[in-house]
């Protein structure tokens, strides 16, 4: 059964404190209301780990440490079973690239979006869900 934005539970993921609360207040606009912010990789794969069933996640690709392919990889391993949208300020190409791969692993991959996110695509891809 679909769920409305409010009852969503969403994972960001990026190494850039401000384009996590850019992020994350783009979908409290959007009626969005149980959002966690991690700011890596590893943080995020805690948050997984500690139990969090998230229905959908954003992910960067570019992060310090463990990047964006790596991080989808090791999330693929645990079964995660909520939807992707992979945010990134890399070039088309790469965005797409990495959509491919996710699909691979089995992510529902709701799209991709560049930097800086555009409220209204992210809209239209939160829509997919409920």
């Amino acid at each position: 059964m679909p769920k409305s934005r409010d009852a969503l539970k969403v994972l960001v993921v990026d190494d850039d404190p401000f384009q996590l609360e850019v992020i994350a207040d783009t979908l409290r606009e959007l009626g969005v209301r149980d959002i966690t912010q991690a700011s890596g990789g590893d943080q995020a794969l805690q948050a997984i780990k500690n139990g969090a069933a998230f229905d959908l996640m954003l992910s960067d690709l570019h992060m310090p440490g463990m990047d964006g392919f790596q991080f989808l990889a090791a999330v693929a391993q645990g079964g995660f079973a909520g939807a992707l949208i992979i945010v990134s300020g890399q070039t088309s190409d790469v965005l797409h690239s990495a959509a491919l791969v996710a699909k691979l692993r089995r992510f529902t991959v709701l799209g991709s979006i560049p930097k800086p996110v555009d409220k209204t695509v992210l809209s239209q891809m939160v829509a997919t869900l409920g």
